[in-house]
Parts: C-alpha cells; structure tokens; sequence
C-alpha cells in the first residue's frame, strides 16, 4: 500500500507539472514566463495571449487536477488518504513544475479540478464564492484568494455537520497554503493598489504581477 501511495503522489506531480499554459502561449509565440507575473495560469496568459489561449489554460489545469486525484484512486485504491494527498501534490506539481525550472502558476484552475474529483459540492461552492468578489473587484488574485480559502472552510464545515473525511480538510488546507504563498506579491500589491485588473493586457518585459 505504501509503493501504491508514493507512485500516486509522483504520478499526481508529474500531471500538474505538465506545462500546459506555456505550451498554449507558445502557440501565440509568447513565452508566459517571461511576461507579466511569469505564471503560466489563465490569467497570466489571457493578458499576453489573448482569451481562446486562457480558456484552454483554464480548461488544462482543471483538466490536470481532476486527472491527479483520478490516477491516485486507480494506482492507490487501498489507500485512503491517497485522492487528498495526491490534489495536494498535483497543484504543488503546476506550481512548481519540474519542467519549468519549478516554475508554474498559483494553481486555483488546478484545485478546482482536483476539489471536483474529491467533492464536487464543495468545488461548486468555492467557485462562486471566489468568483462574486472577483467580478466585483475585476482582480483575480481576490478571486483566487477568496477560492482558496473557501475550499478548506466548507470541508471543514463538511467533516464537522456531516461526517466528511479528515482527509478532505488536509487537502484543503494544503491547497489554500500553496496558492497564499504564490499571491503574496499580489497581496502586498493589493494592499499598495497596484495590482493589475481583469482585462488589462501586459507585454513582453512588463514587471506586473498577476494572480495566476
């Protein structure tokens, strides 16, 4: 059971380091990673790529946590806590992607797709919670922060009214802890009004920091 758990983790890494924003960007012929934030989310690469590019984005990375969390149940199916530990290591996989030099995003597409597999309620829930503000606000990083916090929020709710597994709190505390630390600028930038809104283009060389 032990092997089982360690090839569902590496295998759960190894998809979310899969590069799919800098491979979708490449399409247009820009590099996401030397542009804007250098993350190669949806966000990022809407401003330097255009919408069809981040809708594919968008769509890869949930793609990438949905299959994470998928993979861990086939290769570990003994293994209770393997579908939590394994969205734990698919966004640290996008984020920090051993193909880009540990480069990546913040990984909010990912943890959807990796909450959706492991509680599609909750990833319902979540998403309109992040999404109110961020339409609000016209600021991803809110949204995305809003996201993330609410995922291990509404588990915890979960586990504690309706007996979910402790599991699922880890996961989403692992998850929210991975995307707050790659928007800490954008908090600091946040908190100075500089960040940069929905629909604001950047070009190649601008030092703006995005959330994703």
């Amino acid at each position: 059971m032990l092997l089982g758990l360690i090839a569902a983790l590496a295998a759960a890494y190894l998809i979310g380091s899969l590069p799919t924003g800098y491979a979708i960007a490449r399409l247009r012929g820009v590099n996401v990673l030397q542009v804007g934030s250098g993350h190669t989310g949806a966000t990022n690469v809407l401003r330097s790529s255009g919408l069809a590019c981040a809708a594919l984005t968008a769509v890869a990375d949930i793609a990438k946590g949905y299959a994470g969390v998928a993979v861990a149940r086939i290769v570990a199916p003994g293994a209770l806590w393997a579908p939590a530990l394994a969205g734990i290591a698919t966004v640290l996989g996008h984020n920090k992607s051993i193909f880009l030099r540990f480069g990546g995003g913040v990984g909010t597409m990912t943890t959807l797709g990796a909450t959706l597999a492991i509680s599609p309620t909750t990833a319902l829930i979540a998403l309109v919670a992040g999404a109110i503000p961020m339409a609000l606000t016209r600021y991803a990083s809110v949204g995305s922060l809003v996201f993330a916090i609410a995922v291990p929020i509404i588990m915890g709710f979960g586990a504690l009214l309706r007996g979910w597994p402790i599991a699922w709190v880890l996961f989403g505390i692992g998850t929210a802890l991975l995307s707050i630390w790659e928007l800490r600028r954008n908090i600091q930038r946040l908190a100075r009004g500089q960040e940069r809104k929905i629909g604001q283009t950047i070009a190649p060389g601008s030092d703006d920091v995005s959330s994703e």
